[in-house]
């Protein structure tokens, strides 16, 4: 039910559709629903369930629009096919921005994706970890702005795209199985499931650990689209977020319809997977679906100028599309310009406006929440809810300036869990993030106050150990968070036992800078996992007997 419908008396209720009528007429015309064009970026599939939602509730239809949606395809994106008025609305990544701003005429209507999926993807067993191991590698990309959030991650760590060994990406992880590449460019939501599936451990090197956080799968069109046809670009934005919504509140549903209408080769459980991944890139609950905030795409742009992508004398104004909230403010201003010549209803209709600004206000209020929430997911961990890559960097940094001001040291320590991929197998993932998060709470539990635990992905995390004046001490401490991982786990009537390797690098004995002491610290943890694991290794041990 509309909030209208609640809020205001029925007589106001009749003429504000009345006045709404004449204002805007209805889209659809004596000839029939228009035809509308949507590319995709790829093949059918959950990533874009909010469209089949929406073509099948028949949300494109009450708005007076027929929709065809077209598959993606390699050589064929939706910002090529919208520019040359193949279709009129298309669904791009951060390259829209990029094109945006190269000049091409395009309007951002809406974002799905508030992280983005994109993500290159390593065998665990190559030890390629970071953007600096993929120096001199063989690394599979698009080869143009489709992959900005990869470039833009490689510029930011001082790699450029010389220095790689780059190969136009086949769309096919089992190049990366097989050998023939090094990096697949992959998706969150869709490779690691194949990998997952045939028992392959793999390493994710994702963007967003190293400060690039770009909006993925946006909604957009043409400048040329919304001049000529206002309405039926509003149209079709509400009923592509009204389709997300359902779609999000029932992915069963548009799981079955894929594998019936439209065939899709993946599995039931790969769809099951897509989905669940998606939640997490999209936050259905804490963000409304196609929010845009204009500082987070001021942001983006500064990290294409920082990079050297772009010039710093570029220009947004007209790419962001109105908000849903904004475009209704507007209708009823023009509502109330009508209504002073409609004698006998104007006070009604001011009642309405004065409601309308209420919600209008407590909205305002929940979206700066809900901004202040991602700001906090940004420095931590989904699942343990430790600090992350960003927030350990920034306490580390901070560790060095007291160490220096104090003349003292510290301690980092790089933790790998023994067996935690043979419980994850034999168990599932439910029982492996459950453990995780178990083992998070006992390593934060076990450290002093002044210490970090933070976590860097899948079985591994790191430990700053401050205020370290010798090696005993920080030998002591480690020791204290072995014994507190071998300690039984209890989850859902199963008792877990598992170990950890943790390697030491010292500050400033080994190294006085960040990614150099991490280097440090797990290439110890490494040597003690081949040393028969659960091993404690300081790096200055295996520097001596090399």
């Amino acid at each position: 039910m509309h909030w209208l419908d609640t809020h205001i008396p029925p007589a106001a209720r009749l003429i504000f559709v009345l006045l709404l009528t004449m204002l805007h007429p209805a889209a659809q015309s004596a000839d029939g629903p228009e035809v509308i064009n949507l590319q995709l970026r790829w093949h059918h599939q959950f990533q874009f369930a909010g469209y089949y939602a929406a073509l099948e509730q028949g949300y494109y239809r009450e708005a007076g629009l027929d929709v065809r949606i077209h598959e993606g395809q390699p050589g064929r994106t939706p910002v090529t096919e919208v520019l040359a008025g193949r279709a009129q609305y298309g669904e791009a990544n951060s390259e829209l921005l990029y094109q945006r701003l190269k000049g091409a005429p395009l309007v951002a209507l809406a974002v799905i994706f508030q992280h983005s999926p994109s993500v290159l993807l390593t065998r665990r067993d190559s030890n390629l970890r970071s953007p600096q191991d993929l120096v001199g590698k063989r690394v599979m990309m698009i080869g143009d702005i489709t992959d900005a959030d990869l470039h833009t991650m490689f510029l930011n760590e001082g790699i450029e795209p010389d220095q790689l060994v780059i190969q136009p990406s086949s769309y096919d992880v089992n190049d990366l199985i097989s050998g023939r590449t090094d990096a697949f460019n992959a998706y969150l939501t869709n490779e690691p499931f194949t990998l997952l599936k045939q028992g392959i451990a793999y390493q994710l090197i994702e963007p967003i650990n190293y400060g690039i956080d770009f909006y993925s799968d946006i909604l957009f069109t043409t400048e040329e689209e919304i001049r000529r046809h206002p309405e039926r670009a509003r149209a079709f934005r509400e009923a592509s977020l009204k389709g997300w919504r359902y779609a999000m509140d029932h992915p069963d549903e548009i799981i079955d319809l894929l594998l019936s209408k439209y065939q899709v080769e993946k599995s039931r459980a790969h769809l099951t997977y897509e989905a669940e991944t998606m939640r997490q890139l999209i936050l259905p609950k804490l963000v409304e679906i196609g929010h845009m905030n204009p500082g987070r795409w001021q942001h983006m742009a500064d990290t294409f100028v920082k990079v050297g992508m772009l010039d710093e004398d570029y220009d947004l104004s007209g790419f962001l599309y109105g908000s849903d909230e904004h475009a209704r403010l507007l209708q009823l201003q023009r509502v109330l310009s009508i209504a002073v010549a409609v004698a006998g209803v104007l006070a009604l209709l001011a009642l309405t406006f004065y409601l309308f600004y209420r919600r209008l206000r407590r909205e305002i209020v929940r979206r700066e929440e809900a901004e202040a929430k991602i700001r906090e997911l940004a420095f931590y961990d989904n699942l343990t809810g430790l600090p992350n890559r960003n927030l350990f960097y920034d306490r580390v940094e901070l560790a060095i300036a007291e160490a220096r001001r104090d003349k003292t040291g510290f301690a980092l320590g790089f933790i790998d869990l023994d067996g935690f991929k043979t419980i994850n197998d034999n168990y599932g993932h439910v029982i492996g993030d459950r453990l995780l998060r178990e083992i998070a709470q006992r390593l934060r539990q076990t450290v002093r106050a002044s210490d970090t635990v933070a976590r860097f992905g899948g079985d591994e995390f790191v430990v700053l150990l401050r205020d370290i004046k010798r090696r005993e001490d920080a030998e002591h401490l480690m020791t204290v968070l072995q014994k507190a991982v071998r300690q039984p786990f209890r989850l859902g009537g199963l008792e877990l036992r598992i170990s950890a390797s943790i390697g030491i690098a010292l500050f400033p004995e080994d190294d006085q800078d960040i990614k150099n002491l991490l280097s440090h610290a797990d290439a110890a943890m490494y040597h003690g996992k081949k040393s028969g694991k659960d091993q404690l290794v300081f790096s200055q041990d295996i520097n001596a007997m090399s």
